[in-house]
């Protein structure tokens, strides 16, 4: 099992338990101030915290199948290299810091994409999870991507050190748990629209 960091995100309004391995990619990269992104260059994972307008014409039960094409749609993957494997609403249980009646849901997605510039195709599980804050008028999404398979021509080869990524599955299932069950808003004022 991984070794977690609690990390402030946002300022410090929201903190969340990743593996230490991932780091900040503030570190090297400009990303938009909606966005918080970690990487481990070793597995090629990145873990994505977004906070997003609330989409109201999009049903609750529909949020995180809606978010996982958009997400598609800008990384240029085509509507043949995306599949949803699984999805399903979240309880109290899965996500301790919301309640019940706060809408939240799951989903486990497939992709082929290439990274960056690059024509190379990789295959990747996409782990999502949505949280609709009516109030805030924000749907805060928590992606983990996860390579299964890695193009010999992708520029991720040579980090990782083959076209499998060494990792277990049932180990990036529970990172992603871990994730939901430690996400936490501290300060929900970080919503209030200007």
């Amino acid at each position: 099992m991984s070794d977690f960091k609690v990390r402030q995100l946002y300022g410090g309004a929201i903190e969340i338990s990743i593996p230490s391995r991932f780091i900040d990619i503030t570190a090297f990269r400009v990303i938009p101030d909606h966005q918080e992104c970690f990487v481990d260059d070793r597995t090629d994972q990145s873990i994505i915290i977004e906070l997003l307008e609330r989409q109201d014409h999009v049903a609750d039960h529909e949020s995180a199948a809606f978010h996982f094409n958009v997400v598609a749609d800008e990384a240029d993957v085509a509507a043949d290299k995306r599949t949803i494997l699984n999805h399903r609403a979240l309880t109290k249980t899965d996500m301790p810091h919301f309640e019940d009646e706060v809408p939240k849901f799951i989903l486990l997605g497939k992709q082929m994409m290439s990274k960056f510039n690059e024509t190379a195709e990789n295959t990747l599980n996409v782990y999502m999870a949505i949280v609709r804050l009516n109030r805030s008028k924000t749907d805060l999404l928590i992606t983990l991507n996860a390579p299964l398979t890695l193009s010999s021509e992708s520029s991720s080869v040579k980090a990782v050190g083959g076209t499998v990524p060494s990792f277990n599955p049932q180990e990036v299932e529970n990172i992603f748990v871990e994730l939901l069950k430690t996400l936490h808003i501290k300060d929900y004022s970080l919503f209030q629209h200007q």
